[in-house]
């Protein structure tokens, strides 16, 4: 036999008791396409001993906590896009895990692709289009804590879908608008308006802890609870909050009652939902009434 045809049996020899015993290829479940500004599910298939999960999307990680499963361990993690930051094209979810003492990933490209969102018109107060010098620090302030709670990253689990719905009302604000405040564009809606009478008990959409509370200048008394994996989901506008942060919350249980507190034209509920920062649409995952 010659000596290169040995070489190449030993080795495949070698590959075979070097193999761990029950190895498993991973395998990422995701649809191949997903329009800007609209939710992800997404889930990862991974050998039974794998541990350390992470998840890497749009340069962004957030830490998984999976759930066994007789012969796999699966992970689900709802990701988004948000409209303000994303572009059409082709990018790739990430799944990194430790198995057998080396760490590993395995990824999977999505077509991200371009949706039109609507716009409106809103007459509000002068002094909400253009704040009084002397409320600058205030709102930069509040801007910085909104900022640091969505971009929270603590282990977890995808939640139970359809998400809870936080108020039985009608959506009559979309999620993507641009908003044109007495005539100016100042921003595109980062979630969607719920109507709710003052005092409409508020619910929160899913299990979690409650990150930040506050009476902000634009939001009014709103709330922030972190679901873990990075999803984090947003309650603004309230009369009344009832809950505090560091709280643990059971989806569908009452966190305070719907106002028109902050930057507003009336009563109701703005809900949002952002995975490390990136506001997407959330109503196509909540509960229909």
């Amino acid at each position: 036999m010659k000596l290169s045809k040995m070489l190449t049996l030993l080795a495949a020899v070698l590959f075979v008791i070097a193999a761990p015993s029950g190895a498993q290829e991973a395998e990422i479940i995701a649809p191949e396409s997903a329009q800007i500004g609209q939710p992800l599910v997404v889930e990862l298939i991974a050998p039974k001993e794998a541990s350390g999960f992470k998840v890497f999307w749009l340069g962004k990680e957030a830490s998984i906590t999976p759930a066994p499963k007789e012969k796999y361990m699966l992970c689900r993690v709802v990701l988004g896009t948000d409209l303000l930051n994303a572009k059409a094209g082709t990018q790739e979810v990430i799944f990194s895990y430790e198995h057998m003492g080396v760490r590993q990933e395995t990824g999977k490209t999505i077509d991200l692709q371009k949706k039109d969102y609507p716009s409106e018109k809103l007459k509000v107060a002068p002094a909400m289009v253009n704040p009084p010098k002397e409320q600058t620090e205030r709102i930069n302030r509040e801007a910085r804590l909104a900022r640091e709670a969505v971009r929270t990253n603590t282990p977890g689990f995808a939640p139970r879908l359809p998400l809870v719905r936080p108020v039985p009302g009608i959506f009559t604000s979309a999620y993507g608008k641009s908003r044109y405040y007495n005539g100016e564009l100042r921003s595109r809606h980062g979630g969607v308006d719920m109507r709710a009478a003052v005092g409409t008990p508020v619910k929160a959409a899913a299990d979690g802890i409650v990150v930040l509370t506050g009476d902000f200048w634009f939001s009014g008394k709103c709330v922030y609870i972190k679901h873990g994996a990075g999803l984090i989901s947003f309650y603004g506008h309230m009369s009344k909050l009832q809950t505090e942060k560091g709280k643990k919350i059971k989806a569908g249980e009452v966190i305070g009652l719907s106002g028109q507190s902050g930057r507003v034209t009336g009563p109701h509920l703005h809900f949002g939902l952002a995975w490390r920062g990136e506001y997407f649409d959330p109503e196509s995952i909540m509960r229909k009434q």
